[in-house]
Protein backbone atom coordinates (compact mmCIF):
# COMPACT_ATOMS: atom_id res chain seq x y z
CA UNK A 1 0.00 0.00 0.00
CA UNK A 2 1.89 3.61 -1.19
CA UNK A 3 1.34 5.92 1.58
CA UNK A 4 0.12 9.89 0.90
CA UNK A 5 2.01 10.52 4.38
CA UNK A 6 5.14 12.62 4.11
CA UNK A 7 5.63 13.93 7.41
CA UNK A 8 3.99 13.64 10.77
CA UNK A 9 5.28 15.35 14.11
CA UNK A 10 3.58 15.44 17.82
CA UNK A 11 4.31 18.95 19.79
CA UNK A 12 3.91 20.66 22.90
CA UNK A 13 1.29 23.45 22.65
CA UNK A 14 3.28 26.15 23.03
CA UNK A 15 4.80 29.17 21.05
CA UNK A 16 8.06 28.02 21.15
CA UNK A 17 7.62 24.82 19.13
CA UNK A 18 5.85 25.46 16.35
CA UNK A 19 9.46 26.74 14.65
CA UNK A 20 10.28 23.31 14.57
CA UNK A 21 7.05 22.70 12.30
CA UNK A 22 7.51 25.65 10.26
CA UNK A 23 11.11 23.93 9.02
CA UNK A 24 9.14 20.61 8.49
CA UNK A 25 6.55 22.24 5.91
CA UNK A 26 9.24 24.11 4.54
CA UNK A 27 11.00 21.00 3.42
CA UNK A 28 8.07 19.05 2.25
CA UNK A 29 7.20 21.66 -0.01
CA UNK A 30 10.21 21.45 -1.60
CA UNK A 31 9.82 18.02 -1.95
CA UNK A 32 6.68 18.54 -3.60
CA UNK A 33 8.32 20.88 -6.07
CA UNK A 34 6.67 24.42 -5.07
CA UNK A 35 8.02 27.49 -6.11
CA UNK A 36 10.12 29.20 -3.80
CA UNK A 37 6.96 31.66 -2.76
CA UNK A 38 5.14 29.08 -2.56
CA UNK A 39 6.83 27.37 0.35
CA UNK A 40 6.87 30.89 1.99
CA UNK A 41 3.33 30.82 1.44
CA UNK A 42 2.51 27.49 3.39
CA UNK A 43 5.36 28.17 6.06
CA UNK A 44 3.43 31.29 7.27
CA UNK A 45 -0.32 29.30 6.83
CA UNK A 46 1.00 26.74 8.75
CA UNK A 47 2.50 29.15 11.13
CA UNK A 48 -0.58 31.00 11.44
CA UNK A 49 -2.53 28.10 12.07
CA UNK A 50 -0.71 26.89 14.45
CA UNK A 51 -0.40 29.99 17.03
CA UNK A 52 -4.73 30.25 16.75
CA UNK A 53 -4.86 26.39 17.15
CA UNK A 54 -2.37 27.53 20.83
CA UNK A 55 -4.30 30.67 21.39
CA UNK A 56 -7.38 29.05 21.13
CA UNK A 57 -6.35 25.96 22.59
CA UNK A 58 -7.86 25.14 26.53
CA UNK A 59 -5.75 21.60 27.43
CA UNK A 60 -3.28 24.23 28.17
CA UNK A 61 0.88 24.01 27.53
CA UNK A 62 0.38 19.98 28.61
CA UNK A 63 -1.56 19.30 25.72
CA UNK A 64 -0.41 18.24 22.50
CA UNK A 65 -1.02 19.21 18.71
CA UNK A 66 -0.70 16.39 16.25
CA UNK A 67 0.56 17.75 12.59
CA UNK A 68 0.16 15.83 9.18
CA UNK A 69 1.87 16.70 6.10
CA UNK A 70 0.36 14.57 2.94
CA UNK A 71 0.86 14.14 -0.33
CA UNK A 72 -1.91 15.36 -2.16
CA UNK A 73 -2.83 14.98 -6.49
CA UNK A 74 -2.24 18.74 -6.72
CA UNK A 75 -0.10 19.67 -4.03
CA UNK A 76 0.61 19.05 -0.32
CA UNK A 77 -2.07 18.18 2.64
CA UNK A 78 -2.08 20.15 6.04
CA UNK A 79 -3.83 18.55 9.19
CA UNK A 80 -3.97 19.97 12.50
CA UNK A 81 -5.27 18.52 15.64
CA UNK A 82 -5.41 19.94 19.28
CA UNK A 83 -7.81 20.71 21.93
CA UNK A 84 -9.39 23.95 21.19
CA UNK A 85 -12.53 26.31 22.42
CA UNK A 86 -15.27 24.52 20.08
CA UNK A 87 -15.87 27.55 17.56
CA UNK A 88 -17.03 27.50 14.34
CA UNK A 89 -14.86 30.77 12.33
CA UNK A 90 -17.35 31.21 9.74
CA UNK A 91 -19.81 32.27 12.62
CA UNK A 92 -17.06 34.72 14.41
CA UNK A 93 -16.74 38.48 13.42
CA UNK A 94 -14.44 38.45 10.63
CA UNK A 95 -11.29 40.04 9.58
CA UNK A 96 -11.99 44.04 8.38
CA UNK A 97 -9.05 45.80 6.62
CA UNK A 98 -10.79 49.10 7.81
CA UNK A 99 -11.31 48.16 11.03
CA UNK A 100 -7.67 47.16 11.55
CA UNK A 101 -6.94 50.37 9.73
CA UNK A 102 -8.89 52.06 12.37
CA UNK A 103 -8.52 50.52 15.20
CA UNK A 104 -5.81 48.28 14.86
CA UNK A 105 -8.41 45.36 15.20
CA UNK A 106 -6.86 42.28 14.04
CA UNK A 107 -9.98 39.74 15.09
CA UNK A 108 -9.90 37.06 12.62
CA UNK A 109 -6.83 37.87 10.94
CA UNK A 110 -5.30 34.32 11.48
CA UNK A 111 -8.16 32.36 9.24
CA UNK A 112 -7.79 35.65 6.77
CA UNK A 113 -4.36 35.09 6.38
CA UNK A 114 -4.67 31.06 6.05
CA UNK A 115 -7.90 31.19 3.56
CA UNK A 116 -5.54 33.56 1.32
CA UNK A 117 -2.36 31.72 1.42
CA UNK A 118 -4.19 28.29 1.00
CA UNK A 119 -6.70 26.22 -1.12
CA UNK A 120 -9.88 23.80 0.33
CA UNK A 121 -9.28 25.49 4.21
CA UNK A 122 -11.75 23.21 6.61
CA UNK A 123 -12.30 23.26 9.85
CA UNK A 124 -14.15 20.16 12.12
CA UNK A 125 -15.01 20.38 15.53
CA UNK A 126 -15.40 17.06 17.19
CA UNK A 127 -16.25 16.10 20.99
CA UNK A 128 -14.89 17.45 24.05
CA UNK A 129 -12.97 20.10 22.30
CA UNK A 130 -11.44 18.20 19.61
CA UNK A 131 -10.60 20.30 16.37
CA UNK A 132 -8.94 19.43 13.29
CA UNK A 133 -7.91 22.12 11.08
CA UNK A 134 -6.97 20.73 7.61
CA UNK A 135 -6.25 22.70 4.24
CA UNK A 136 -4.23 21.95 0.53
CA UNK A 137 -1.78 24.01 -0.90
CA UNK A 138 -2.31 23.61 -4.91
CA UNK A 139 1.45 23.59 -6.49
CA UNK A 140 0.49 25.89 -10.05
CA UNK A 141 -1.71 28.24 -7.98
CA UNK A 142 -0.38 31.68 -8.07
CA UNK A 143 -2.17 34.42 -5.70
CA UNK A 144 -1.64 38.12 -4.81
CA UNK A 145 -1.42 38.76 -1.57
CA UNK A 146 -2.55 41.61 0.52
CA UNK A 147 0.06 43.47 3.09
CA UNK A 148 -2.12 42.44 6.38
CA UNK A 149 0.88 42.39 8.80
CA UNK A 150 0.01 43.32 12.35
CA UNK A 151 0.51 46.67 13.06
CA UNK A 152 1.35 47.90 16.44
CA UNK A 153 0.54 51.19 17.82
CA UNK A 154 0.52 53.12 20.98
CA UNK A 155 -2.72 53.01 23.16
CA UNK A 156 -5.05 55.84 22.39
CA UNK A 157 -5.93 57.69 25.13
CA UNK A 158 -9.70 58.70 25.49
CA UNK A 159 -13.04 59.40 27.40
CA UNK A 160 -15.50 56.98 27.52
CA UNK A 161 -19.67 57.09 27.88
CA UNK A 162 -21.35 54.18 29.64
CA UNK A 163 -24.61 52.80 28.21
CA UNK A 164 -26.38 49.65 27.93
CA UNK A 165 -25.89 47.31 24.85
CA UNK A 166 -28.14 47.04 22.18
CA UNK A 167 -29.12 43.69 20.16
CA UNK A 168 -26.76 46.06 17.28
CA UNK A 169 -23.71 45.66 19.66
CA UNK A 170 -23.52 42.22 19.33
CA UNK A 171 -20.80 42.22 16.53
CA UNK A 172 -18.16 44.51 18.33
CA UNK A 173 -18.91 42.96 21.58
CA UNK A 174 -17.98 39.48 19.60
CA UNK A 175 -14.71 41.58 17.84
CA UNK A 176 -13.94 42.97 21.57
CA UNK A 177 -13.80 39.63 23.14
CA UNK A 178 -11.90 37.58 20.24
CA UNK A 179 -9.29 40.40 20.83
CA UNK A 180 -8.77 39.58 24.36
CA UNK A 181 -8.56 36.18 23.78
CA UNK A 182 -4.74 35.74 24.95
CA UNK A 183 -6.07 37.29 28.48
CA UNK A 184 -9.42 35.75 28.72
CA UNK A 185 -11.15 32.12 27.78
CA UNK A 186 -15.18 32.24 28.11
CA UNK A 187 -18.55 30.29 27.13
CA UNK A 188 -18.15 30.42 23.43
CA UNK A 189 -21.73 32.36 22.93
CA UNK A 190 -20.11 35.52 23.39
CA UNK A 191 -17.65 34.85 20.54
CA UNK A 192 -21.07 34.91 18.11
CA UNK A 193 -22.55 37.84 17.67
CA UNK A 194 -25.91 36.02 16.43
CA UNK A 195 -25.58 34.40 20.29
CA UNK A 196 -24.82 37.68 21.49
CA UNK A 197 -27.96 39.35 20.33
CA UNK A 198 -29.92 36.72 21.40
CA UNK A 199 -28.61 37.03 24.71
CA UNK A 200 -29.25 40.44 24.95
CA UNK A 201 -32.94 40.35 23.38
CA UNK A 202 -34.28 37.80 25.35
CA UNK A 203 -32.65 39.81 29.05
CA UNK A 204 -30.59 36.46 29.33
CA UNK A 205 -27.78 38.88 29.50
CA UNK A 206 -28.03 42.22 31.19
CA UNK A 207 -24.91 43.80 29.63
CA UNK A 208 -23.15 47.18 30.09
CA UNK A 209 -20.76 48.61 27.61
CA UNK A 210 -17.82 51.80 27.25
CA UNK A 211 -17.84 53.38 24.18
CA UNK A 212 -15.02 55.74 23.59
CA UNK A 213 -15.10 58.92 21.77
CA UNK A 214 -14.31 57.68 17.89
CA UNK A 215 -17.70 55.08 18.64
CA UNK A 216 -15.52 51.92 19.15
CA UNK A 217 -16.73 49.78 22.30
CA UNK A 218 -13.73 49.04 24.92
CA UNK A 219 -15.23 47.46 27.75
CA UNK A 220 -17.89 45.02 28.52
CA UNK A 221 -19.56 43.95 31.60
CA UNK A 222 -22.40 41.16 32.05
CA UNK A 223 -24.42 39.76 34.46
CA UNK A 224 -26.17 36.64 33.65
CA UNK A 225 -28.61 34.31 35.95
CA UNK A 226 -26.58 31.63 38.30
CA UNK A 227 -27.91 28.24 39.12
CA UNK A 228 -28.01 28.90 42.59
CA UNK A 229 -31.24 30.82 42.54
CA UNK A 230 -32.90 33.71 41.09
CA UNK A 231 -31.78 36.10 43.12
CA UNK A 232 -27.91 35.44 42.59
CA UNK A 233 -26.29 36.75 39.08
CA UNK A 234 -22.75 36.02 37.80
CA UNK A 235 -20.43 39.14 37.24
CA UNK A 236 -18.92 37.71 34.10
CA UNK A 237 -17.80 38.54 30.17
CA UNK A 238 -15.52 41.32 31.78
CA UNK A 239 -13.35 42.66 29.03
CA UNK A 240 -10.91 45.75 28.20
CA UNK A 241 -9.42 46.40 25.16
CA UNK A 242 -5.83 47.10 25.84
CA UNK A 243 -5.49 49.64 22.71
CA UNK A 244 -7.09 52.10 24.90
CA UNK A 245 -6.74 53.77 27.72
CA UNK A 246 -9.58 55.38 29.64
CA UNK A 247 -9.88 56.89 33.49
CA UNK A 248 -11.96 54.53 34.92
CA UNK A 249 -12.58 51.92 32.23
CA UNK A 250 -11.59 48.98 34.26
CA UNK A 251 -14.13 49.54 37.15
CA UNK A 252 -17.83 47.54 37.32
CA UNK A 253 -20.12 50.07 35.90
CA UNK A 254 -22.46 50.97 38.58
CA UNK A 255 -25.18 51.46 35.94
CA UNK A 256 -24.80 47.64 36.30
CA UNK A 257 -24.92 47.14 39.60
CA UNK A 258 -27.90 49.71 40.43
CA UNK A 259 -29.84 47.62 37.45
CA UNK A 260 -29.64 44.07 39.11
CA UNK A 261 -30.32 45.88 42.38
CA UNK A 262 -33.84 47.47 40.80
CA UNK A 263 -34.11 43.28 39.63
CA UNK A 264 -34.24 42.12 43.22
CA UNK A 265 -30.95 40.20 43.08
CA UNK A 266 -29.57 39.82 46.59
CA UNK A 267 -26.14 38.87 45.22
CA UNK A 268 -23.81 38.97 42.80
CA UNK A 269 -20.69 36.55 42.74
CA UNK A 270 -18.10 36.73 40.67
CA UNK A 271 -15.07 34.70 39.92
CA UNK A 272 -10.66 35.79 39.36
CA UNK A 273 -8.51 32.93 38.28
CA UNK A 274 -5.46 32.33 40.53
CA UNK A 275 -2.79 32.35 38.01
CA UNK A 276 -2.56 36.13 38.87
CA UNK A 277 -3.81 38.38 41.11
CA UNK A 278 -5.16 41.57 38.60
CA UNK A 279 -8.77 40.44 38.01
CA UNK A 280 -8.60 39.79 42.34
CA UNK A 281 -7.15 43.89 42.45
CA UNK A 282 -10.53 45.16 40.06
CA UNK A 283 -12.76 42.71 42.35
CA UNK A 284 -11.65 44.12 45.92
CA UNK A 285 -11.32 47.70 44.56
CA UNK A 286 -15.68 47.09 43.45
CA UNK A 287 -15.85 45.93 47.34
CA UNK A 288 -16.80 42.46 46.25
CA UNK A 289 -15.10 40.25 48.75
CA UNK A 290 -13.68 35.97 49.15
CA UNK A 291 -15.79 33.36 49.95
CA UNK A 292 -14.52 30.42 48.33
CA UNK A 293 -11.66 28.81 46.43
CA UNK A 294 -12.10 26.25 43.84
CA UNK A 295 -8.75 24.32 42.77
CA UNK A 296 -7.77 23.25 39.34
CA UNK A 297 -11.01 24.80 38.03
CA UNK A 298 -10.20 25.65 34.31
CA UNK A 299 -8.07 24.83 31.75
CA UNK A 300 -5.31 26.88 31.95
CA UNK A 301 -5.60 29.67 29.66
CA UNK A 302 -2.69 31.82 28.53
CA UNK A 303 -1.94 35.14 30.02
CA UNK A 304 1.02 37.46 29.20
CA UNK A 305 2.33 36.76 32.96
CA UNK A 306 2.00 33.08 33.31
CA UNK A 307 5.57 31.31 31.80
CA UNK A 308 4.47 28.15 29.66
CA UNK A 309 4.68 24.81 31.14
CA UNK A 310 3.97 26.27 34.46
CA UNK A 311 0.13 25.60 35.03
CA UNK A 312 -1.89 22.49 33.95
CA UNK A 313 -5.71 23.95 35.54
CA UNK A 314 -5.54 27.20 37.47
CA UNK A 315 -8.09 27.88 40.93
CA UNK A 316 -10.33 30.63 40.92
CA UNK A 317 -10.91 32.78 44.14
CA UNK A 318 -15.07 33.33 44.14
CA UNK A 319 -16.06 36.83 45.62
CA UNK A 320 -20.17 37.82 46.33
CA UNK A 321 -21.28 41.28 46.37
CA UNK A 322 -24.31 41.59 48.49
CA UNK A 323 -26.82 44.30 48.50
CA UNK A 324 -30.40 42.76 48.63
CA UNK A 325 -32.35 41.31 51.79
CA UNK A 326 -30.80 38.12 52.82
CA UNK A 327 -33.19 35.26 54.11
CA UNK A 328 -32.84 35.75 57.70
CA UNK A 329 -33.54 31.85 58.78
CA UNK A 330 -30.78 30.87 60.84
CA UNK A 331 -27.96 28.58 58.95
CA UNK A 332 -26.49 25.53 60.11
CA UNK A 333 -23.20 25.11 60.30
CA UNK A 334 -20.86 22.07 60.30
CA UNK A 335 -19.12 22.45 63.75
CA UNK A 336 -15.57 21.78 62.50
CA UNK A 337 -15.87 24.44 59.98
CA UNK A 338 -17.76 26.80 61.78
CA UNK A 339 -14.76 29.60 62.49
CA UNK A 340 -14.07 29.75 59.00
CA UNK A 341 -17.49 30.18 57.70
CA UNK A 342 -18.16 32.72 60.41
CA UNK A 343 -15.01 34.03 58.79
CA UNK A 344 -16.36 34.42 55.51
CA UNK A 345 -19.82 36.40 56.87
CA UNK A 346 -17.49 38.85 59.02
CA UNK A 347 -15.65 39.48 56.07
CA UNK A 348 -18.62 40.31 54.10
CA UNK A 349 -20.13 42.63 56.62
CA UNK A 350 -22.92 40.07 57.52
CA UNK A 351 -23.92 38.42 60.90
CA UNK A 352 -25.50 35.78 60.29
CA UNK A 353 -28.20 33.72 62.78
CA UNK A 354 -26.75 30.35 63.60
CA UNK A 355 -29.01 27.67 65.19
CA UNK A 356 -27.29 26.24 68.00
CA UNK A 357 -29.29 22.98 67.79
CA UNK A 358 -26.81 20.05 66.08
CA UNK A 359 -29.61 17.76 66.13
CA UNK A 360 -30.05 15.83 62.88
CA UNK A 361 -33.99 14.49 62.36
CA UNK A 362 -33.36 12.95 59.40
CA UNK A 363 -34.51 14.69 55.83
CA UNK A 364 -37.91 15.70 54.55
CA UNK A 365 -39.93 13.61 52.64
CA UNK A 366 -40.58 13.50 49.32
CA UNK A 367 -38.15 14.17 46.47
CA UNK A 368 -35.10 16.15 46.54
CA UNK A 369 -34.53 19.26 44.29
CA UNK A 370 -31.13 18.57 42.99
CA UNK A 371 -29.49 21.21 40.26
CA UNK A 372 -26.76 19.77 38.27
CA UNK A 373 -24.81 22.94 36.41
CA UNK A 374 -21.30 21.91 33.84
CA UNK A 375 -18.93 23.41 31.20
CA UNK A 376 -17.52 20.26 30.79
CA UNK A 377 -15.10 21.95 27.90
CA UNK A 378 -13.62 23.65 31.08
CA UNK A 379 -13.46 20.43 32.97
CA UNK A 380 -15.98 21.09 36.09
CA UNK A 381 -19.50 20.00 37.02
CA UNK A 382 -21.36 21.80 39.92
CA UNK A 383 -24.44 19.45 41.74
CA UNK A 384 -26.49 22.58 43.83
CA UNK A 385 -28.94 21.08 46.48
CA UNK A 386 -31.49 23.25 46.53
CA UNK A 387 -33.47 21.33 48.86
CA UNK A 388 -33.35 18.14 50.97
CA UNK A 389 -35.47 14.81 50.54
CA UNK A 390 -35.84 11.27 50.05
CA UNK A 391 -32.23 9.11 49.83
CA UNK A 392 -30.83 12.69 48.93
CA UNK A 393 -27.67 11.82 50.00
CA UNK A 394 -27.79 8.79 47.60
CA UNK A 395 -28.69 10.77 44.50
CA UNK A 396 -26.27 13.06 45.00
CA UNK A 397 -23.72 10.48 45.66
CA UNK A 398 -24.55 8.98 42.38
CA UNK A 399 -24.58 12.63 40.17
CA UNK A 400 -20.76 12.75 41.64
CA UNK A 401 -19.77 8.93 41.01
CA UNK A 402 -21.33 9.55 37.34
CA UNK A 403 -19.25 12.84 36.92
CA UNK A 404 -16.00 11.30 38.75
CA UNK A 405 -16.20 8.04 36.45
CA UNK A 406 -16.84 10.62 33.05
CA UNK A 407 -13.51 11.96 33.99
CA UNK A 408 -15.07 15.56 35.11
CA UNK A 409 -11.58 17.01 36.76
CA UNK A 410 -13.27 19.55 38.94
CA UNK A 411 -15.92 18.36 41.09
CA UNK A 412 -18.59 20.34 43.24
CA UNK A 413 -21.37 19.77 45.69
CA UNK A 414 -23.21 22.48 47.10
CA UNK A 415 -25.92 22.32 50.06
CA UNK A 416 -28.07 24.39 51.83
CA UNK A 417 -26.99 26.28 55.31
CA UNK A 418 -30.52 27.13 56.02
CA UNK A 419 -31.04 23.40 56.20
CA UNK A 420 -30.50 21.47 59.70
CA UNK A 421 -29.52 18.28 57.73
CA UNK A 422 -26.71 20.00 55.75
CA UNK A 423 -24.06 19.70 58.69
CA UNK A 424 -24.66 15.66 58.91
CA UNK A 425 -24.46 15.93 54.52
CA UNK A 426 -21.08 17.73 54.88
CA UNK A 427 -19.49 14.34 56.93
CA UNK A 428 -20.88 11.63 54.55
CA UNK A 429 -19.94 13.79 51.55
CA UNK A 430 -16.06 14.47 53.56
CA UNK A 431 -15.73 10.87 53.69
CA UNK A 432 -15.93 10.11 50.21
CA UNK A 433 -13.31 12.54 49.24
CA UNK A 434 -14.85 16.11 48.92
CA UNK A 435 -13.53 18.78 51.12
CA UNK A 436 -14.12 22.75 52.15
CA UNK A 437 -14.31 25.27 49.38
CA UNK A 438 -16.16 27.97 51.17
CA UNK A 439 -19.88 29.37 51.31
CA UNK A 440 -21.80 31.15 47.99
CA UNK A 441 -24.78 32.83 47.93
CA UNK A 442 -27.85 30.17 47.06
CA UNK A 443 -31.49 29.22 46.53
CA UNK A 444 -33.99 31.78 48.32
CA UNK A 445 -31.74 34.33 49.53
CA UNK A 446 -29.42 32.30 51.57
CA UNK A 447 -26.02 30.06 51.57
CA UNK A 448 -24.84 27.35 50.17
CA UNK A 449 -21.84 25.03 51.76
CA UNK A 450 -19.51 24.62 49.03
CA UNK A 451 -17.51 21.19 48.52
CA UNK A 452 -14.93 20.58 46.08
CA UNK A 453 -13.27 17.44 45.05
CA UNK A 454 -10.07 16.67 42.55
CA UNK A 455 -10.38 14.24 40.26
CA UNK A 456 -6.95 12.87 39.23
CA UNK A 457 -5.51 16.61 39.33
CA UNK A 458 -3.40 17.87 41.84
CA UNK A 459 -4.27 20.99 43.74
CA UNK A 460 -1.33 22.76 42.21
CA UNK A 461 -1.44 25.11 46.22
CA UNK A 462 1.92 26.65 44.28
CA UNK A 463 0.27 28.23 41.59
CA UNK A 464 -2.63 29.25 43.68
CA UNK A 465 -1.85 33.83 43.87
CA UNK A 466 -3.67 35.47 46.44
CA UNK A 467 -3.75 39.30 46.80
CA UNK A 468 -5.59 39.89 50.14
CA UNK A 469 -4.51 38.77 53.57
CA UNK A 470 -8.03 37.23 53.86
CA UNK A 471 -7.33 35.31 51.08
CA UNK A 472 -4.12 33.65 51.91
CA UNK A 473 -6.36 33.00 54.99
CA UNK A 474 -8.66 31.00 52.98
CA UNK A 475 -6.15 29.69 50.80
CA UNK A 476 -4.01 28.07 53.80
CA UNK A 477 -7.94 26.83 55.60
CA UNK A 478 -8.65 25.04 52.29
CA UNK A 479 -5.25 23.43 52.11
CA UNK A 480 -5.75 21.86 55.88
CA UNK A 481 -8.87 20.69 54.44
CA UNK A 482 -7.12 19.15 51.47
CA UNK A 483 -4.73 17.32 53.55
CA UNK A 484 -7.46 15.38 55.62
CA UNK A 485 -9.00 13.80 52.71
CA UNK A 486 -8.44 10.01 52.78
CA UNK A 487 -5.41 8.91 50.61
CA UNK A 488 -7.57 6.93 48.22
CA UNK A 489 -9.23 9.90 47.08
CA UNK A 490 -6.18 11.93 46.79
CA UNK A 491 -4.54 12.60 42.82
CA UNK A 492 -2.10 10.53 41.46
CA UNK A 493 1.52 11.10 43.23
CA UNK A 494 0.29 13.27 46.57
Amino acid sequence: MISNKIFGIQIPAQLASISIVVIAARECAKIRGFSPEDVQALSLAVEESLINSIEMGFGGSAEEIDILFLRTPSGLGVKIKSLCLPLEPEKLPQYCVRRMSEHNDTTGLSFHLVKQMVDNLHVFIGQNGERELSFEKYILEKRVQEDTKRKRTERISTTHTTRFAIPDDAENISRLVLRAHGEVLFGESIYYPDLVREMIETKDMFSVVYEAEDGELIGHFALIKEAFGPSVEELTYVVIDGHYRSPGASKVPELLMENAKSRGVYAVTAYAVTNHVHSQRGLQRDEFTENCLFLALNAASKHKDKKENEIERIGNLGYTKYFGTRNQAPVFLPPHHRNMIMSIYAHAGIEPSVSEDNSFAGTESGSPRIITESELQEGWISIVVQAYGRDTFSHVRSEFYKARADGVPSIQIMLPLANSATPEMCKKFEQIGLFFAGISPGYNCSENLVLQYLNGVKPDFESVQVLSDFGKTLKEYVYKCWEKVPVDYCAPGE
